[in-house]
């Protein structure tokens, strides 16, 4: 989809929110005019002298502005999702045009220093892949959505290819990944905590069930309303019986406040969130889908066992009925029914059937959202291409960009495969060795996600990804920048002691030692990984490395190069084969004023 795709979605957005605000005006001056005419009316009979009349006004003005106040309500909740329809669509265009670097969610608490790749390669944090595509309104969404990222399970084969259907079909069907991500905005992120829900769903309350209760909260509730009729209307009931039976119910009351409190609280806290989660699922469950990723989820979901859009429907009911625990009127009502009681009893029925699956079905509501994420990509790119897996130790690409760096991106084409495993990068500063290292590593991670790749055609196998290229002193752990990269050099030969098929990205090599000694280690280690399950890629300014390739065969060289042009440093950012015949340092302390 292009900008004008999206612009098109907002300006017709913008003419229906236009028209909802004028009928919610109307709407709200009828239910005005109807109070007014109410008023009018009783006075008018009142001087009429005809007062049985004002019964029949009431009952006609109650109807009428309690149907105008439904009717408004729901005009205003139209109103909500029109915007927040608009809002989706202009964060479309920024995330066309560049500017998507300005979203507020960057997803920075995913950011593990340790992790093996996920701070090299921008995937959390400011100006990343998380905060470019992320579009999930749920906790469940957000959370698999970097898990997918992070590459906590290494997909198979048939995942990936699973993931790459899911993301086409997505990717084509904007109104239905829209209207997800429209649902999932109207929830109070502010209130609540699911987490604590689904614990608590996962207890028991064996005295709400108990044969006291189920007695109490039939016999207590009938005894009050029928000794209360008998005072009100005959005369054989003095008060003391209903006041009697009124301090009674109170007691029963007290009894389990806390717990029940407790319970119910938690419930009315997410009343928001259950309504949004109700309503996404009935989008998911009026949606056809053909890939069979999408339709497993689906069927997780909804099945002939157990509909999860009629338990949400049946829970939505009753965080509605504790949300009318906070009017005046109810306490009345609850020492009169034991109200209190009856909700719990619903609720306590309801996590019993529900408990075990509860997780399950937000995780799979959350996968759907991560994948509508996903599928923002292709959606919005659909010239590119999706990546094949291959079996083999070979990584190949044809003209290959950088997917952060939009128009500012530059393709190149690479090769290597069991007789070249590993690519030594040379150039200058600045020339593009680490973006082309993170182009390669963040490429990968789309095709595993089931993304497609910035690129003509790429394939891949599947490979456990380890980088080494921002490191810096780790005052927390009071250890310097080299000691890091050595821990860092140090899990990436573990994982190929044991066993692993790894993929390597390691920037500037040994950077924080003296010459001889980096390349002494440099050599070492690109020896030593030659012989393992691994392909990878070492950028470095030694240009005696290369010298590598002739003594070992699975080593090939690459460069980036720079020209100068009226005196002015240039780069084409293009990967050539061979090593670096360029260097520019000297020339760049003179651009900064050191005189050599």
């Amino acid at each position: 989809m292009d900008r004008s795709f999206y612009e098109n979605r907002k300006s017709e957005g913008e003419k229906i929110y236009k028209e909802i605000a004028s009928r919610c005006n109307v709407v709200s001056f009828l239910r005005l005019v109807t109070f007014m005419i109410f008023i009018a009316a009783c006075f008018a009979i009142y001087y009429t002298g005809k007062n049985y009349l004002i019964y029949g006004v009431l009952i006609m003005a109650i109807v009428l502005f309690v149907y105008f106040v439904y009717l408004h309500s729901k005009k205003l909740e139209e109103k909500v999702r029109r915007e927040k329809f608009i809002e989706i669509n202009e964060e479309a265009i920024q995330r066309i045009d560049g500017r998507w670097k300005s979203f507020q969610d960057t997803g920075s608490e995913f950011l593990y220093i340790k992790h093996p790749f996920v701070n090299d390669l921008d995937i959390f944090g400011e100006h990343s892949l998380f905060q470019w595509i992320n579009t999930t309104k749920t906790s469940y969404g957000r959370k698999k959505l970097a898990s997918l990222l992070s590459l906590n399970e290494l997909p198979s084969r048939e995942e990936i290819y699973q993931r790459q259907q899911a993301v086409k079909e997505l990717g084509a069907n904007i109104d239905f990944r829209q209207k997800l991500q429209v649902e999932g905005s109207l929830k109070d992120s502010a209130l609540g905590d699911t987490e604590n829900f689904i614990q608590w769903c996962k207890g028991k309350n064996e005295n709400i069930l108990g044969s006291f209760m189920k007695i109490a909260m039939i016999l207590l509730p009938v005894a009050f309303l029928s000794v209360t009729f008998l005072y009100f209307f005959t005369d054989y009931i003095i008060s003391i019986f209903p006041v009697s039976i009124g301090i009674l119910n109170f007691l029963v009351l007290k009894l389990g406040t806390k717990e029940r409190n407790e319970a119910l609280d938690i419930v009315y806290e997410l009343k928001s969130s259950i309504y949004t989660y109700f309503n996404m699922i009935k989008i998911v469950e009026e949606e056809s889908f053909d890939s069979n990723k999408l339709t497993k989820i689906k069927s997780m979901l909804i099945n002939d066992e157990f509909n999860f859009t009629e338990e949400m429907k049946e829970l939505n009911s009753i965080a509605n009925k504790i949300a009318d625990r906070k009017n005046m009127i109810y306490i009345i009502i609850n020492v009169a029914l034991l109200w209190d009681y009856h909700l719990l009893t619903r609720l306590e029925y309801w996590r019993r059937k529900n408990s075990e699956r509860l997780e399950q079905w937000l995780e799979a509501l959350g996968e759907i959202e991560a994948l509508c994420s996903i599928a923002n990509i292709s959606g919005d790119n659909p010239n590119w291409t999706y990546g094949v897996v291959t079996d083999d130790l070979s990584l190949e690409g044809e003209n290959v960009s950088h997917p952060l760096l939009g128009q500012r991106a530059i393709a190149n084409s690479f090769s290597l495969n069991n007789n070249n495993r590993i690519m030594l990068v040379t150039g200058s500063n600045m020339s593009g060795k680490s973006t082309f290292l993170r182009t390669i590593g963040i490429n990968t991670v789309f095709t595993y996600v089931g993304a497609p790749v910035n690129g003509t055609a790429y394939k891949c196998p599947i490979l456990n990804i380890y980088t080494c290229m921002r490191i810096g002193d780790n005052l927390e752990e009071n250890i310097s920048s080299f000691y890091a990269e050595i821990l860092r050099i140090k899990s990436l030969i573990n994982a190929t002691d044991n066993g692993e098929r790894v993929l390597f990205m390691l920037d500037e090599i040994f950077r924080g030692t003296n010459s001889k000694d980096r390349h002494t280690g440099a050599e070492i280690l690109i020896n030593q990984l030659s012989e393992k399950n691994a392909v990878g890629l070492v950028s470095t300014h030694d240009l005696e490395l290369c010298d590598l390739e002739e003594n070992n065969k699975k080593v090939i060289n690459y460069n980036f190069r720079e020209h100068y042009e009226n005196n002015e440093i240039k780069f084409d950012y293009k990967l050539r084969k061979g090593k670096s015949t360029t260097r520019n340092a000297i020339y760049l302390m003179k651009m900064a004023g050191i005189n050599i």
